[in-house]
């Protein structure tokens, strides 16, 4: 069975996918940022933002040869900076990065200023030197005194040099680059910087710094991918909360783009992550009877909680992941099936109602909140527009907590729910108290450490 939903990309080789595949437009977005980076010749920074599993990766690599192919005079480089947070300096990293995308002779003058640099880059802690200096003085007299003054001064010489190689190294870096451009073979220099926000706070922060003082020169862009909430709380981290985290990310990032990842409920619905949604259950085999119920309920979960695509891929494994005696059984009742997508769906995105789902405590309001109803559209049952799976949703959990709102429904639904969606002859559980129907569904059908039993415990009739 496949885990792992991502797909291998072959760097600076696969392109968009064509022929339809493209399932979420990506290639569309991606002509955005590269029309944007054409456009602007001052140094540029991108921050190309998205959550934790909003396909950044996937976009990022396939966006390179995509705009590689288009872009021949440009030079374009792929840097995944958390592959790299265990070196301390990462500007040897980020030239190196580059040096593998060109064959540009300007290249040594950024490698010998990035040697100077990371030479000269551990500085020698003069407070850690004086520190505690009258103590020891006190002990050892007048001799060690003018030993560490020497040394103090000596010190306070080589700090200095260090800081003017420093500046210096950052000069020749920077006199590199251009003559990248006067040459005439490169017009762009494009870095996509991936995966920061999963490095260490100290490293991640450094490579902005670099970017900042090393690579700011006109037609030197970056595209960082990134959650900036996540950057936002390493700069709190290591500076403290008095400082505005927000605007301090200001003097290095120029320009934001969002990389959308959420299911949206709209008129026409959201047809990049449908699309998606029926690929995974193609993919996964998930049985037509319980895939189809799954995807109604996710699209009416999502008109009022934001669905990421990686929770989506979440979702559809634990469904698959379920027990195949109940699974593959069409004869079982659709409102069980119902049951057990709330449970899956409620624990990925939305924990804090899971438990009630679990114990059958799930209120009214939690319900509205959960699937994005209200009394407006609860009220219009006799209405040929309305929503009829979200009344359904909602009256047939009122139905399971035994809540007596459950009476407000039409005389349809009052009907339909205990004598189709849930048969109260039912083959599966005949004697069960509907209130304890979650807590079992999750026992015998989502529970991978105790579902295997002998079929002759579970009550099923193929008949």
């Amino acid at each position: 069975m496949k885990f792992n939903f991502e797909q291998k990309i072959n760097l600076y080789e696969d392109g968009f996918e064509d022929n339809g595949n493209d399932l979420l437009h990506r290639r569309r977005k991606g002509a955005t940022l590269s029309w944007l980076l054409n456009y602007i010749e001052d140094p540029l920074v991108v921050a190309l933002e998205g959550q934790w599993g909003s396909g950044k990766t996937y976009f990022l690599k396939r966006w390179v040869t995509e705009h590689a192919n288009e872009n021949k005079a440009s030079t374009v480089v792929y840097f995944d900076a958390f592959a790299y947070d265990y070196i301390s300096d990462p500007l040897p990293a980020l030239v190196t990065a580059l040096q593998g995308r060109t064959k540009d002779k300007n290249i040594n003058i950024l490698k010998k200023a990035a040697f100077k640099f990371a030479k000269v880059g551990t500085r020698v802690g003069l407070a850690g030197l004086t520190s505690g200096s009258s103590e020891i003085i006190g002990k050892v007299g007048e001799r060690l005194t003018k030993s560490l003054v020497d040394e103090a001064k000596k010190s306070l010489e080589e700090y200095w040099k260090r800081e003017e190689g420093k500046k210096t190294a950052m000069v020749q870096f920077r006199k590199g680059l251009e003559s990248m451009f006067t040459a005439g073979k490169v017009n762009k220099v494009i870095i996509v910087v991936d995966e920061l926000d999963r490095c260490r706070p100290d490293y991640a922060l450094e490579v902005l710094e670099i970017i900042k003082h090393f690579f700011s020169v006109d037609n030197v862009h970056f595209v960082l991918g990134v959650n900036l909430e996540v950057l936002e709380s390493m700069i709190s981290v290591r500076y403290g909360n008095l400082i505005d985290a927000k605007t301090y990310l200001q003097k290095f990032i120029q320009i934001k783009l969002e990389l959308n990842d959420e299911v949206e409920y709209t008129t026409h619905q959201n047809w990049d992550v449908s699309v998606y949604l029926d690929r995974l259950l193609e993919q996964m085999e998930v049985p037509e009877h319980v895939g189809r119920p799954l995807k109604f309920q996710i699209e009416l979960v999502a008109r009022n909680n934001s669905i990421t695509l990686r929770q989506i891929e979440h979702i559809v494994m634990a469904v698959k992941l379920a027990n195949d005696v109940f699974l593959k059984n069409e004869n079982i009742d659709p409102g069980y099936f119902h049951v057990m997508n709330d449970l899956i769906i409620s624990r990925i995105v939305r924990p804090d109602l899971y438990p009630k789902f679990l114990d059958a405590t799930i209120t009214p309001e939690d319900l509205k909140s959960y699937l994005g109803t209200n009394d407006n559209e609860l009220g219009r049952e006799s209405d040929p527009g309305y929503n009829s799976s979200a009344s359904s949703s909602y009256y047939s959990w009122l139905y399971i907590t035994e809540n007596e709102r459950f009476n407000e429904a039409n005389e349809q639904l009052r009907y339909r729910i205990p004598n189709f969606i849930f048969r109260r002859n039912s083959l599966v559980y005949p004697h069960i108290r509907l209130r304890d129907l979650p807590q079992k569904i999750q026992r015998e059908w989502l529970d991978l450490f105790r579902f295997y039993w002998s079929e002759s415990d579970v009550y099923l009739s193929d008949n």
